[in-house]
């Protein structure tokens, strides 16, 4: 069996060496999604990745990892399991219990962790010739560093799990941006909604369709009242979000919001409410915008 591992990292529980023992112990397991490519560990690295010292502090003796007590075999077995592990940053929310010590990632914990991470993966690179380990978007988003380029992601093993997809949605619009028009007829203006952790990270792309004439767009990033989080990616506000925070606010013509925000195949928030409720609320037409191709028929179309 193989799978693609992730991380959900809590400051001061598992950050910091706690969580360079599990990347190294997760990489004992990696190898390539081709055995015969050769790129994976062989038996011997499993075994002499470690010193002796690097278990004593887990309480783990020498003998407890004996050469009489794993075979070559032992080791073979376990290849071909961890393919990439993806470091996410705990997500909190209101509904979570009050004693649960868990606390969230601040700018000072992202930029430790990018840099501890980015040590690892040089480290992988050259032992692997793979990364093997990727952070998701937000912790770049946190610490506000810029994100990684698109090369640093190879094939995007965890894109589903946020690790590179606003660098691909970036890259995607400068791509479709060759085809914007110079003008648009007639004038029109919208409200563009985004969590306001990517707000900083979207406003080229703003100012990219500002230049078509004719087309003014507005970015608002916000965060979500409803989950009780500060910082808010945007798949998680919901309508009562969007009403709390644009309600008696000059939206232009229609509301553009990213198919993301959207139970998958319905037009419902995460809170149950519908896109026409959230409409008439804000009595303004809301356009849904699902990827690049779609924000941009939502901009250009009359």
């Amino acid at each position: 069996m193989q799978i693609h591992a992730q991380v959900v990292v809590c400051p001061g529980i598992n950050d910091g060496e706690h969580l360079r023992r599990t990347l190294q112990d997760l990489a004992q397991f990696y190898c390539a999604e081709d055995p015969d490519e050769g790129n994976g560990l062989e038996a011997s690295d499993l075994k002499n990745g470690y010193s002796d010292n690097d278990y004593s502090d887990a309480g783990y003796s020498d003998g407890d990892y004996s050469d009489s007590d794993y075979s070559d075999s032992d080791y073979a077995s376990n290849l071909a399991t961890v393919l990439s592990t993806a470091i996410v940053p705990v997500g909190l929310t209101r509904f979570r219990p009050d004693l649960d010590e868990l606390s969230p990632v601040s700018p000072a914990d992202a930029q430790r962790t990018i840099d501890l991470v980015q040590s690892i993966q040089a480290e992988f690179q050259g032992r692997f010739g793979s990364r093997f380990a990727w952070l998701a978007d937000e912790w770049f988003l946190i610490a506000g560093r810029e994100l990684p380029a698109a090369a640093s992601y190879e094939d995007y093993p965890q894109l589903e799990n946020g690790v590179g997809s606003i660098r691909a949605f970036l890259d995607q619009f400068q791509a479709a941006a060759a085809r914007l028009p110079a003008a648009v007829s007639p004038a029109r203006q919208f409200t563009w909604v985004v969590g306001n952790v990517v707000e900083k990270a979207f406003e080229p792309l703003q100012a990219r369709l500002n230049k078509v004439e004719g087309l003014q767009v507005t970015l608002r990033g916000i965060a979500s009242h409803y989950w009780g989080q500060s910082l808010t990616v945007t798949g998680l506000l919901t309508g009562e979000d969007l009403i709390r925070n644009l309600s008696d606010q000059p939206l232009g013509d229609a509301l553009l919001l990213p198919s993301v925000m959207l139970k998958h195949g319905e037009s419902r928030f995460l809170d149950d409410l519908t896109v026409a409720d959230v409409s008439l609320q804000l009595k303004v037409p809301i356009r849904i915008a699902q990827g690049i191709d779609g924000l941009l028929d939502a901009c250009l179309r009359d």
